[in-house]
């Protein structure tokens, strides 16, 4: 996955806050990537590069939430069509947003992927169906 919008503007952000010359950032992101195109950073890599400008001015990097692996994205999907809900994609994605919040499963943190799944498993073993139109 590509640098966020997001990350761009930190990163430059801190390069201009911090008065960090070019050359420097380059070689950071070259360090961390093996190339020193900001732009060529994936997500991984510009987080990485967030938190090493952010040690180098002494600003603590933010914590950030684990997202949910792809084996809990795997396992919901899975669950999604025990239940009878794969030929139905909103049923899943207004279920989530309603016990977590957020919008698609892709954006679970590892802590909401379990809630999820836990939820599911409850709903699956209870004998759930999808009542027919």
């Amino acid at each position: 996955m590509k640098i966020t919008p997001e990350q761009r503007r930190k990163i430059f952000g801190l390069q201009r806050q911090h008065g960090i010359e070019e050359d420097n950032l380059r070689s950071i992101v070259e360090q961390i990537s093996g190339d020193r195109s900001i732009s060529a950073l994936t997500k991984e890599q510009a987080i990485k590069v967030i938190d090493r400008l952010c040690k180098l001015v002494g600003e603590a990097p933010k914590p950030r939430e684990h997202r949910a692996t792809d084996a809990m994205l795997g396992k919901i999907r899975q669950l999604e069509k025990e239940l009878g809900w794969a030929d139905e994609p909103k049923r899943l994605q207004g279920f989530v947003k309603k016990l977590t919040g957020v919008e698609r499963i892709g954006w679970l943190t590892k802590q909401q992927g379990m809630k999820v799944i836990e939820a599911l498993k409850k709903m699956r073993d209870r004998g759930y169906q999808r009542a027919a139109p």
